[in-house]
Formats: structure tokens, C-alpha cells, sequence
């Protein structure tokens, strides 16, 4: 895969009011850290640098080239991102060193092809899995793992163990889990009432009036009229 240069600068203010300043003016604050990493590298990257790459490349299986001021450019992947509840911003990023000889482990989306034979018959195909975790060489990772659903008819379906991996990469999630599947249409039947049923139901009292009125009909036991 190829890399996707982004820059960072080293962070040396901590603390909430500094974080709050540092994302005012654009940035978000990071820490690097994994193997060939002697201790975190506490960082900043500009918001809108992230954003880009989210919007085009993806999150997990993007392998990035860090260029940190100072000292020098760094092989690293996305390992998590928090963001405002609200206004959904990016408020820190966990960034993974990547060496190029060890395996990775990263989240990559699935991506359905083909259509569907049980769509001609009214199926639904149901997507139920939309990312998949692997393993393999940085060099080696997909953006995508694609899943070809042609032949799937109605009441048929695609678990992890019938997916052909690319060279080279291991799905991990477990062998039964269902990823695609086509279900059968669910057809609400509501049976149209007859006119003259409606109409004796809307001229009919209700279940509690109806008491009422044969409980008025009834003179009290014991009392004359």
C-alpha cells in the first residue's frame, strides 16, 4: 500500500487548557508510540491534514509518513481517534509505529460487488458485517476487502471462512461470522374489511359505554321504579 505523507511538531505543552488552545488554532494533539519506539512521541498534526485522509483513504488500514519537524519521517498508522460527542471534532489521536519486516494488525472495510441473483426474486441483500480485522506486512495491506455476492440466493449467505483473502493477508475475525447474507422480502398483508363491517364497528358503542347502558337499563335490586 502505498503511504500518504502527513506532517506533525513535537508537543511539549500539556494540560486541558493547552490541549483546548492547541485545537483552537487548528491542531490536534497525539502521542506515537510501538515498536522501534523508545518512549511516546507527544505530537500535534494539523485537523484538517487528518481529515483529508480520513475522508479519502480511510482510518484503519492507512499506512501514513510521518514527517515530524525535527526529527525526521516515521512509518506510522492510525490507531485510534476520539472526537467530540457533539460537535464530532477531533479532540486526540493514538498513532502506531509501523515497521516494514513485522505484521500488522489493522480494520479494513468491506466493500460488496456483483448483485445479487436473489435480488430478480425480491431478496434483500443485508450487509452485516462492515469491517474485517487482518493481519499481514505493511507492503501487503488492502484498502479493502471486496466480497462478491452474485451467486447468492435467496436464504444464502457469506461467512468470514468463504472469503478469499489477498495474498499474503489473514482475516482474524472468526470463521462463522456472517458477513453478507440475502433474506427473503417480509410482505405486510393487511386484509381489507368489508364496508358494511366497518360501518356496524363505528355505529357500535364501545366495550365500556356499552356496560354503562345496560347498567343504566337495570333498576337496583330491591329498589322499585
Amino acid at each position: 500500500m502505498k503511504e500518504t505523507d502527513i506532517s506533525a511538531w513535537p508537543r511539549e505543552e500539556f494540560g486541558k487548557e493547552s490541549v483546548g488552545r492547541l485545537r483552537k488554532t487548528g491542531f490536534v494533539p497525539a502521542v506515537l508510540y510501538g515498536p522501534g519506539v523508545d518512549k511516546n512521541l507527544y505530537l500535534k498534526l494539523r485537523s484538517k491534514d487528518v481529515e483529508k485522509i480520513l475522508s479519502t483513504r480511510g482510518r484503519g488500514a492507512t499506512l501514513l509518513s510521518l514527517a515530524i519537524e525535527g526529527d525526521g519521517s516515521k512509518t506510522v498508522m492510525f490507531k485510534t481517534l476520539q472526537r467530540d460527542p457533539v460537535k464530532d471534532t477531533l479532540q486526540h489521536i493514538d498513532l502506531i509505529n509501523v515497521l516494514m519486516d513485522r505484521k500488522v494488525t489493522a480494520d479494513v472495510p468491506v466493500v460488496i460487488v456483483g448483485r445479487a441473483e436473489g435480488i430478480a426474486h425480491g431478496g434483500i441483500v443485508q450487509q452485516v458485517a462492515r469491517r474485517l480485522k487482518i493481519e499481514c506486512l505493511p507492503a501487503s495491506m488492502p484498502a479493502s476487502i471486496e466480497v462478491d455476492v452474485t451467486l447468492l440466493g435467496i436464504g444464502h449467505s457469506i461467512h468470514v471462512k468463504d472469503i478469499k483473502p489477498p495474498e499474503g493477508v489473514r482475516i482474524k475475525d472468526d470463521e462463522g461470522v456472517t458477513v453478507v447474507l440475502v433474506s427473503a422480502p417480509v410482505a405486510e398483508e393487511v386484509a381489507a374489511k368489508p364496508a358494511a363491517e366497518v360501518l356496524a364497528e363505528a355505529a357500535a358503542p364501545a366495550e365500556g359505554e356499552a356496560a354503562e347502558e345496560e347498567k343504566a337499563e337495570k333498576p337496583e335490586k330491591g329498589k322499585r321504579e
